[in-house]
């Protein structure tokens, strides 16, 4: 399963980076919209997410965030940054540590995924430590939709979305 796995991790990243980065931009743009209508924001107090790693080709997400900063200022925003090679979880806009606590909801990066809510990422097992400790929040998996794959290999380990 590990070699089904990361064959697919390899043709999902190249076949993301094949795409020029002004058409990510775009999907990016279009995905931001999507999330600010779906998601019942005023009902939020925390919510973890992610910064784009632009090498990766990942999804922009920080006009949300700036949307979110002035429409829900009462929202914390948090995400998880590696810190001298530890994961630890800072406010979106500062590399202050803090201490770990509950999310309302998480938006998970990916690189892929299937209609029975499983997700790929890039094989670390980071979000999957942090989706198994936080049962409580809303994961929502945030990809192109070149991602969208019939189906996702799955191990024990591996958690599913909510979204």
């Amino acid at each position: 399963m590990t070699q089904n796995k990361a064959f697919l991790r390899s043709e999902l990243r190249s076949s993301r980076l094949e795409q020029p980065a002004i058409v990510r931009q775009h999907w990016s743009e279009a995905i931001v919209k999507r999330l600010k209508r779906a998601i019942p924001w005023a009902e939020l107090t925390t919510v973890h997410g992610f910064e784009q790693i632009e090498k990766l080709g990942e999804v922009d997400l920080s006009t949300l965030y700036n949307w979110l900063e002035q429409n829900y200022p009462s929202i914390k925003l948090l995400t998880s940054k590696k810190i001298n090679q530890e994961w630890l979880i800072t406010e979106i806009k500062d590399d202050q540590p803090i201490v770990a606590q509950m999310f309302d909801l998480i938006l998970v990066p990916m690189l892929g995924f299937d209609n029975q809510l499983n997700r790929i990422g890039y094989g670390g097992g980071y979000y999957d430590k942090l989706l198994a400790s936080i049962t409580t929040a809303q994961k929502i998996g945030v990809c192109f939709e070149q991602g969208h794959v019939d189906k996702i290999p799955v191990e024990p380990h591996d958690i599913k979305l909510d979204v």
